[in-house]
């Protein structure tokens, strides 16, 4: 019974995680822009006043009264309103917020809507009916029928390298995906067991968490590689210009800014997803086959080749395995999975069916 409630706390949570990154997405938005306003706002500071130039209001469509006060109205004579890089933040944010909250609305609306078809792209995966790849199928179907669930759409990516991943954030759009080189070098008891585990990652929607991180992820990146598009386009222009080299100068400072506060962002979601998830699934696996040895055999098999290179990094956590992480391989801190030895011998120990009431399944 105690499984039982473990395993149900454990999706409850992973359903809180996914509504609390959405609900605070706008507003994790609105920080990543403010923060990268309020850089720029110290570049533009005229050093005699210790103010900025209301003409830098003005580009961007910003009211320079609005930072004024009289206790600074001899200054402000002077054509500058008394305004620090953090009353600039705050004055984008406040004519701005409807569009960046409508921006990140649209964007999770797209994730919703589209998230299966930007992540079968973003991995080149193809799908297949029963009639393509019928033992397959049925491996599939059996598991679900023994859970009483539908049964997920079934795609291929063409490459010899072997993993597979779940994908989904409903019934209607959850997924299994594997490669063909998973399936021309597993046996099927091995191959029913890497469905069965990610079939688990299904039934504790850890891919609906995943798919939302991702989406939050890809948001940063889109918007980091805006700032340097633009970059590209005012070196273009202005290239012959003194004060274009500056403002160019500026730009690449703002833009790194923004990289590395999406990359500070990309650490703190991949810590929201603990590696438990994996396994979480490689358990659910035995209890749907009751078969331990068979996702033994299968992840030695997958480790000697699992790399996806041409996949988005975000993307990778995803996989069955993932051998790569921000700060190189081998089970550290930043890596999305724990090491294939630690599974492996969790895998022994649930075959080898430890003590009631004990859990072999390590706290991470």
């Amino acid at each position: 019974m105690s499984a039982v409630l473990g395993l149900s706390t454990y999706r409850w949570n992973n359903n809180i995680k996914s509504v609390l990154l959405l609900l605070a997405f706008p507003f994790l938005l609105l920080a990543l822009i403010g923060g990268i306003f309020y850089a720029f706002g110290w570049f533009y500071i005229d050093p005699k006043y210790h103010a900025m130039n209301p003409d830098l209001f003005r580009s961007f469509g910003l009211d320079p009264a609005l930072c004024q006060s009289p206790a600074y109205r001899e200054v402000a004579t002077k054509n500058f309103a008394v305004c620090r890089p953090k009353d600039f933040a705050a004055a984008v944010l406040y004519a701005w917020w409807p569009i960046i909250i409508g921006v990140a609305a649209a964007w999770v609306l797209i994730g919703y809507f589209f998230n299966d078809s930007i992540i079968h792209m973003a991995t080149g995966a193809r799908p297949v009916t029963r009639r393509d790849a019928p033992k397959l199928y049925g491996l599939l179907e059996n598991l679900c029928i023994s859970r009483g669930l539908k049964t997920p759409d079934l795609y291929i990516i063409d490459t010899d390298v072997m993993n597979a991943y779940a994908s989904g954030i409903d019934e209607k759009s959850y997924a299994i995906t594997v490669t063909s080189g998973i399936l021309n070098q597993l046996n099927d008891k091995e191959m029913e067991a890497v469905l069965g585990h990610e079939l688990t990652h299904i039934i504790n929607r850890d891919c609906r968490l995943l798919i939302v991180t991702v989406v939050f992820v890809g948001m940063i990146s889109f918007a980091a590689q805006l700032l340097w598009r633009s970059l590209q386009v005012m070196s273009y222009g202005r290239s012959n210009n003194r004060n274009g080299g500056a403002a160019i100068l500026i730009f690449m400072l703002i833009a790194a800014i923004a990289s590395m506060i999406g990359y500070v962002l990309a650490l703190v979601l991949r810590f929201a997803l603990s590696r438990r998830r994996e396994y979480q699934a490689d358990a659910g696996s035995v209890e749907l086959t009751k078969n331990p040895e068979a996702l033994i055999s299968a992840l030695r098999k997958i480790s000697c080749n699992c790399d996806v290179p041409h996949v988005p990094t975000e993307v990778r956590q995803m996989f069955i395995e993932n051998p790569s992480s921000m700060f190189g391989g081998g089970g550290g801190f930043f890596c999305t999975h724990p090491p294939i030895e630690s599974r492996i011998r969790v895998l022994e120990e649930l075959g080898g069916l430890p003590p009631e009431g004990k859990s072999v399944i390590p706290q991470t």
